[in-house]
């Protein structure tokens, strides 16, 4: 299904998932050797993080982003929960 801008509609839980792809390919720049290169992935790592939480603001607490954003790993694992919800729905 396509929007009227031509962008396929994705459900939550594929939406989660593509963000999940996304920030696991991100992991290994975000810590890189190159300043320049860790500096383009955090930027893409923290665009990733808010389109989760604007798309999930209906039951992720919005005081949770901040951590998001300094732990991968956390953000991760607020994904893994996210596809639980949606999965019990």
């Amino acid at each position: 299904m396509l929007t009227k801008e031509g962008s396929i509609l994705m459900t939550p839980i594929e939406s989660i998932y593509e963000i999940q792809s996304a920030v696991k390919d991100l992991q290994r720049y975000l810590k890189h050797k190159d300043a320049s290169v860790s500096y383009r992935a955090q930027e893409r790592y923290e665009q990733w993080v808010d389109r989760f939480f604007r798309e999930s603001k209906s039951f992720i607490k919005p005081e949770q982003r901040q951590s998001c954003l300094h732990a991968p790993v956390c953000f991760l694992e607020l994904m893994e929960i996210a596809i639980d919800y949606y999965c019990m729905k």
